[in-house]
């Protein structure tokens, strides 16, 4: 089978394309790289949990916290990917608040 064929496909290792990869291995034999289904990005699941907390935050007048949302999610996170995450949960705060306050400059129903 040619490489272009390979990926995508659950059976090669989509690292090096050299290797077929049963369903019981959890790394390729030639490569030596964990097989994962899905590549989760931290920074955008941040970003997301992070505009959702302070839209809460916001609605809610300050009873429910952010910062009691960002701890219970954190806790799920790979500790390499904390910093992706906690960076991309500040950016999602902060895209919110400027999204609320261009819709009160402009006298929008909030």
């Amino acid at each position: 089978m040619k490489k272009p064929k390979r990926v995508g496909n659950d059976e090669w290792c989509q690292s090096c394309l050299k290797r077929r990869v049963n369903k019981g291995y959890d790394q390729c034999l030639f490569c030596q790289r964990k097989m994962t289904k899905e590549t989760i990005d931290y920074y955008k699941v941040g970003h997301k949990d992070g505009y959702t907390a302070e839209q809460i935050e916001m609605l809610t007048l300050g009873t429910n916290r952010a910062d009691n949302i960002r701890k219970q999610r954190l806790i799920k996170v790979p500790e390499k990917s904390k910093d992706d995450y906690y960076l991309g949960f500040l950016d999602g705060q902060n895209e919110y608040q400027d999204d609320y306050s261009m819709n009160a400059a402009f006298g929008f129903d909030l």
